[in-house]
Order: C-alpha cells, then sequence, then structure tokens
C-alpha cells in the first residue's frame, strides 16, 4: 500500500450569520402573511355577499309589505306616502293621481301585480290592485333604496379593506414573532457544527499525520490495522470536511473569484491519485474543448469547488472495482465549465437515483468496497454547484457505472 501524506481537506471556516436562514424563515412568513390575507379577504368577500343578498332581499320584502299596505287603505291620490306615488281610477271611471303618479294612469289600464316602470329617469316599483270602490296604482321610487345598497356596498369594501390589511399586519407580526426561536435555532444549530467541525480539523489532521508516519515504522505482521486505522480517519476527516462545508455553502454565497476549473482538476487528481493506487484504481484527467486556462475560468470559490470536485472522485473511487479507471475530464462550451467524472464501477439503481442527492440519503450497499456512505458529499456537491449557479447530474445503469457532469457558467 503506497501512503502519502495529505492533510484532510475543509473549507476554511469564518464567523458568520446565516443571512441564508433569515431570509428563508422570513420569505415563508410573507408567504404564510400573504396566504392568510388573501383566506381572510376570500372569506370576507364572501360574507359580504352573503350580507348584500340578505339586505336586497329584506328591501325586497319591506318594499312589497309597503305597497301592498298602501295599495289596501288608500282613498285619496293626495294622501301618497313620502317617495311613494298613487293613480286611481274610481268606479265611476273618474281618475286622480298625487304630483308624481302621472306614469301610474297609464297602468290603469294594464293587469294587476307587482312590476318595475322606468320613466323619465327614474325606476319604480309598482302594484296594481282592484278593490271594491276603485283601481289602485302604488308606485315606490327606488332612489332611496339604490342609495341604500350604494351605502352598504361602499360600507363593505371599506370593511374588507381595513379588515385585509390590520389581518395583514397582524399575521406579519405574529409570524415575526413566531419564527424569530426557528431563526435562533437554526443560527445556533449551524454555528454549533461550522464551530465543532472547525475546531475537529486540526486534531484530525495531526492524527492522521501521525498514522500516516506511524505505517511506516510497524511491524509487517501489523501492517492492516494500520491501514485501516488510516483509512478510518481520512473517512473521519472528510465526514468532519463535508459538515463544515455544508454549514459554510448553505449559510452564504460563495467567494467572488475568476478561478481555472483546469487547474483545479489538475490538483485534485494529483492529490488523489495515490489514493486511487491504494484501491487498485486508475484515475485519469484529461482536457477537452479547450487549450488555454481563461478558457476554463469560472467565477465562484475556489475551495468550495475544490471540495465539489474531490467528493464526485471520492464517490466514484467508492464504485470503482480494483483495476478500473475514474476518468475527469474538465471540457467547456459557450455558456459553461463542466467536470465529467466517469467511472465503470457497479453503477446506480433507479430507486437510489431519486434521492442520490438527498442529504442523509446513504446507499452503502451500491458501493464496490462495502464503504459506508453517510449521504453527505454528493448533497453537498449539488449545494455548490446551485451556489454557483449551476447544478450537477447523472446518468447510470446498474452495473454500467455512472458519469456526474458538474456544470456551472463560465466567466463573462
Amino acid at each position: 500500500m503506497r501512503l502519502r501524506h495529505r492533510s484532510i481537506g475543509i473549507v476554511q471556516h469564518e464567523s458568520h450569520t446565516p443571512a441564508s436562514d433569515l431570509a428563508l424563515v422570513r420569505r415563508a412568513a410573507r408567504f404564510m402573511a400573504i396566504r392568510a390575507s388573501l383566506a381572510l379577504a376570500l372569506v370576507l368577500f364572501v360574507v359580504g355577499i352573503v350580507v348584500y343578498i340578505v339586505d336586497a332581499r329584506a328591501q325586497n320584502r319591506q318594499m312589497t309589505a309597503e305597497l301592498q299596505r298602501v295599495a289596501s287603505i288608500a282613498d285619496d291620490a293626495d294622501d301618497a306616502p313620502p317617495d311613494m306615488e298613487l293613480a286611481i281610477r274610481t268606479r265611476s271611471g273618474k281618475v286622480s293621481h298625487s304630483d308624481g303618479g302621472l306614469p301610474g294612469v297609464a297602468l290603469l289600464s294594464g293587469p294587476t301585480g307587482f312590476s318595475n316602470l322606468d320613466t323619465e329617469g327614474r325606476r319604480y316599483r309598482t302594484l296594481v290592485v282592484d278593490r271594491p270602490s276603485a283601481r289602485i296604482v302604488a308606485m315606490m321610487d327606488l332612489a332611496p333604496y339604490h342609495a341604500a345598497r350604494d351605502r352598504l356596498l361602499l360600507s363593505l369594501a371599506v370593511a374588507e379593506l381595513a379588515g385585509i390589511a390590520a389581518s395583514g399586519a397582524a399575521v406579519v407580526l405574529f409570524t415575526r414573532r413566531s419564527v424569530q426561536p426557528l431563526v435562533q435555532a437554526l443560527a445556533l444549530q449551524r454555528r454549533f457544527v461550522a464551530d465543532a467541525s472547525h475546531e475537529l480539523r486540526a486534531p484530525l489532521t495531526v492524527l492522521f499525520t501521525r498514522v500516516q508516519l506511524l505505517a511506516h515504522r510497524v511491524d509487517p505482521a501489523l501492517r492492516g490495522e494500520v491501514d485501516a486505522v488510516v483509512a478510518d480517519t481520512r473517512a473521519l476527516g472528510e465526514i468532519v470536511g463535508d459538515l463544515l462545508a455544508s454549514a459554510t455553502m448553505t449559510a452564504r454565497r460563495p467567494a467572488s473569484e475568476r478561478v481555472d476549473m483546469s487547474a483545479i482538476a489538475e490538483s485534485v487528481c494529483a492529490s488523489m491519485a495515490p489514493f486511487a493506487e491504494s484501491q487498485g484504481v486508475t484515475l485519469r484527467n484529461q482536457l477537452e474543448n479547450g487549450d488555454t486556462a481563461a478558457e476554463f475560468e469560472v467565477t465562484g470559490s475556489e475551495t468550495a469547488l475544490r471540495r465539489a470536485l474531490t467528493s464526485l472522485i471520492d464517490n466514484a473511487l467508492g464504485h470503482e472495482h480494483p483495476g478500473g479507471t475514474v476518468d475527469v475530464t474538465t471540457s467547456r462550451n459557450d455558456s459553461a465549465v463542466s467536470f465529467v467524472v466517469k467511472d465503470n464501477g457497479v453503477g446506480i439503481d433507479p430507486e437510489t437515483m431519486s434521492t442520490l442527492f438527498t442529504r442523509f440519503s446513504p446507499g452503502t450497499k451500491h458501493t464496490a468496497n462495502g464503504r459506508e456512505s453517510h449521504g453527505i458529499g454528493l448533497a453537498l456537491v449539488r449545494e455548490i454547484a446551485q451556489a454557483h449557479g449551476g447544478d450537477v447530474t447523472v446518468a447510470s445503469e446498474p452495473g454500467d457505472g455512472a458519469v456526474f457532469t458538474f456544470a456551472v457558467p463560465r466567466s463573462a
């Protein structure tokens, strides 16, 4: 087994406020407030319609009752109540009407019952009845009722708007107060993960170095046990690195620096080649569709991009059989630069594909060497890609290897 001195790479920790968590929670709070306000607006709208319908029916009943009452007792057209007009024709044929009752004279020759009359810009509800002594036409001016309905509609609209505004403010205030403990809990959780991972970095690096040095001096009979300790220490360092990288990547945007992805690929492949060799796997690196470093430049964080490629290669090595090959190709087109990591290992079954990039979704049974997976590395790779405005995709068939494509936009 060929060992090399390699520090456990972990992204640099910085004290920071988890602004993305706060923004996410506040966005959710605003969304909840908007939904609550819309729901209340719908309720108030329905209530307003019901109130309007009930009021309209009550007015109709009131008008009907009033017209029937007046028509049953009227004996003189000059005695018309306020907002009403009368027209009367006696049995002898004499016709009389109130001051505004002239339009009702024509109804004296028509059928009995209720009707509506529009004349001279006014609208009346009318009732024609026959009494033993005369035919009566009672006319009720609808203008006061329409004015009352308009006032009711205006009042309902004002009440609805005021209710929506008040409820929206109350919901926003309540939501902010209720989610504040959640924001604080997320901040404390992320800070704990970042701080703990950062503090573990130094002792793990020292431990890994000492174990590597010990492997050169140990009795050959114990070499297998020491090699296992080296592998376990390396795995522990990678878990800590993933935790810290995940905490920092999801809490802030990546650094905006021009990065040569071809140089990253060359450096990472050179660093991981001895480990690949210890697994019996050949690690190959190549460029495609470009000759100069400028053609492979992107804007982002070199540390994060290096971490993403390291995770992809480590994942490929975990799935490749001894004697196999892992190919890393850095390619570019007019809009993006990509890391393409291809292995010919055990592949990925369709059930695992759906949760491949889900955090804490391990896939131990799909590795070639039985190495335990913690479900962090690939989730972190996607977070890094999306933080850089790109994405990561995978194509695989069970037993036929996998191809991961990590693409981010090229620098302008």
